[in-house]
């Protein structure tokens, strides 16, 4: 309790002489702001209210009743959270609160409470807490919220416990079908969880359940279940088939095009299936090295040629250096795909390939114009220099200002992240620019250029199509650190700032949906062997990877490590930051052989041929904006034994 007072009271203090000596500015607000929050655990209502009232013309003063009632959810009047909820039902804490408030009813069983605040919700738990709501209130359920417990129920896959009453009182009032049932056995098996599947089937008739039971062999053991197979020919039979195809062809796309040709013609699969399944097993052949490849992908219907294909077709022709095939390939293209950079510049390097010089130079010259990975490229067989095609953006003050004048949400978002609460900055952001204009977009996205804010300018830009402002594009951010970390471990400048951009577009708190953290995306478990490798303090924390300091250190040293590992080579360290170093090595005894651009052309997962193509492009653009001496891109030769690399 004194300790509350003594919280209470230095924040007065504090407050009366920081307002007293600088006025109301946005300072003085983001400083009040931050000093509450600190000290909301300690604050009674009364000075929680004060210092409220003294920030009422703040715009984002609402966060911190926010943060107040995530403190005192179990303790605060119900009414005072539904007024600031139908308050500020469009800000991003709204929902956030309504959630988390939900999910504390639930557990305190308030369920009348909890039915008065509800409203229809994404998330399983919520949504089953909702059911459970009625049922305890009820006793029943409705026909609409019949039909949510069944869409709920349907799904391929264990639903939480919380799931369970709903589920019960579909059972009890026989309300699961027979259809329902191979519903959810169909999604089951999409996911591969046969357990379900069989759970799923106990109440079949013997005849169903030894369907159920061969659909699992199939899914385990394609190659041995498959030469047997002799169901009748229906939709359920069907779809048995293409499944097991399609695992087989992973593995085996020989023997998954020998039993496609027994089974395409025995049942009636429609032509968009028969499509789909050869298409799927030419690729599959492709990447197999199968010798027939090339013919199947040749045979591919034309009406479902993708970009999959398009891909596999040249990678197919380069792999062989078959220059005659590459060209009947961009003839048979449309002009709109002829006409792509990449189409262009293979066209060209087939056409020099094949002694039409004349014809190679005139394309490789039109090319070499742009600001692109085979325009660089083109640019470098013709020993020309790099043409950056910067146009920056023309936007005057006067715009700026007339635009956060008339948009306060972009307001909210700049005090958001100059207080430390990034993430809510950018939900308000987005928000406020999904309806906007060209023009607009381009004067925001000059904005957040100027406030520092990188990601918020790069994404924003991009949305606007706009891409030759190369400095409010490539900006160098975060400059000290990573100039320090660069020549600390003996590596280009460009080069981090390149990876950097490429893995995260400078957001310093940005984490992927496998885990990886920070500027330069770093898993946890790598940091925790750099850290090893490199004798310092182990990992305790992963969000630490989240401070842009330390993020950069470790980043820097695990790309010092992948380019020591591959004498240098930037080609095959850049490919294993992204897909890992076995990957790199297995792909350098396969093409090591080829030239560099068909090397980086041949690597099968589109993120990390991307991603190669990206970063090294990325190179000599930061170069340029750090006015220092623009280099080619690192297309490092790939040595192998047993051959010469052109």
């Amino acid at each position: 309790m004194k300790k509350a007072l003594f919280y209470s009271l230095l924040f007065n203090l504090l407050f009366v002489s920081f307002s007293s000596a600088n006025g109301n500015t946005w300072l003085q607000q983001r400083w009040q702001f931050q000093q509450t929050k600190k000290l909301l655990s300690s604050m009674d209502r009364n000075s929680f209210e004060q210092a409220m009232k003294s920030m009422k013309d703040y715009p984002i003063a609402h966060y911190l009743r926010y943060f107040y009632f995530l403190k005192n959810l179990d303790t605060e009047n119900p009414a005072a959270i539904k007024a600031f909820l139908k308050q500020h039902q469009d800000s991003p804490v709204s929902n956030t609160l309504q959630r988390l408030w939900l999910g504390k009813l639930a557990k305190k069983a308030d369920w009348e409470t909890f039915i008065s605040v509800y409203t229809p919700q994404k998330g399983t738990v919520l949504r089953c807490y909702n059911l459970q709501a009625h049922l305890k209130t009820q006793g029943t359920l409705t026909e609409k919220l019949i039909n949510e417990a069944k869409s709920l129920w349907t799904v391929g896959k264990s639903q939480p416990d919380v799931c369970d009453p709903a589920f019960a009182y579909l059972y009890k009032n026989n309300l699961v079908t027979t259809k329902m049932r191979w519903q959810r056995i169909r999604l089951s098996m999409k996911k591969g969880k046969l357990g379900m599947a069989r759970y799923l089937s106990k109440s079949f008739s013997p005849a169903d359940k030894k369907i159920v039971a061969l659909w699992g062999k199939l899914y385990k053991n394609p190659a041995k279940e498959l030469v047997n197979f002799d169901e009748a020919n229906s939709t359920l039979s069907r779809e048995m088939l293409l499944q097991s195809l399609r695992r087989l062809a992973r593995k085996d796309a020989g023997s998954a095009y020998n039993y496609w040709q027994n089974y395409k013609n025995r049942y009636t699969f429609s032509r968009q299936q028969k499509a789909e399944m050869f298409r799927y097993i030419a690729i599959r052949a492709t990447w197999q090295n199968h010798p027939q490849a090339a013919n199947w992908l040749a045979k591919v219907d034309k009406d479902f040629i993708d970009d999959r294909v398009k891909q596999t077709r040249l990678q197919n022709a380069l792999a062989q250096q078959n220059w005659q095939a590459v060209i009947r390939l961009v003839k048979s293209l449309p002009t709109a795909t002829q006409k792509e950079l990449k189409i262009q510049y293979w066209y060209a390097r087939a056409l020099e390939k094949t002694r039409q010089t004349s014809k190679a130079k005139k394309i490789f010259l039109e090319l070499s114009k742009h600001r692109d990975f085979y325009g660089f490229l083109a640019a470098d067989r013709l020993g020309k220099p790099y043409q950056f095609q910067d146009s920056p953006l023309k936007i005057t003050k006067a715009q700026k200002q007339k635009l956060l004048k008339k948009y306060a949400g972009l307001i909210r978002a700049r005090e958001l992240y100059l207080v430390g609460l990034k993430n809510f900055g950018r939900i308000e952001w987005s928000k406020t620019i999904a309806g906007f204009n060209t023009e607009e977009l381009k004067t925001a996205a000059t904005i957040a250029h100027d406030w520092a804010w990188h990601d918020r300018a790069i994404i924003t830009i991009a949305k606007a199509r706009e891409f030759d402002d190369i400095k409010l594009r490539f900006p160098l951010a975060f400059y000290d650190l990573v100039l320090s970390n660069a020549k600390a471990k003996n590596l280009d400048y460009a080069y981090v700032y390149a990876i950097i951009r490429q893995e995260s577009a400078f957001q310093e708190d940005i984490g992927s949906y496998v885990g990886a953290l920070g500027l330069m995306q770093i898993m946890p478990n790598t940091a925790k062997w750099i850290l090893k490798r490199n004798k310092q303090p182990p990992l305790k924390n992963s969000y630490k990877l989240l401070v842009p300091d330390f993020n950069i250190k470790l980043g820097t040293s695990y790309l010092r490590y992948l380019l020591d590992r591959f004498n240098g080579n930037h080609l095959l360290a850049t490919a294993a930051y992204n897909a890992g170093p076995g990957r790199s090595v297995r792909w350098a005894k396969t093409y090591g052989c080829m030239p560099q651009d068909i090397w980086v052309e041949l690597i099968p997962f589109n993120e990390t041929r991307k991603y190669v193509q990206r970063v090294l492009s990325y190179m000599p653009i930061f170069e340029k904006n750090m006015g220092v001496k623009v280099k080619r891109m690192r297309m490092d030769k790939i040595q192998v034994e047993g051959c010469s690399v052109n």
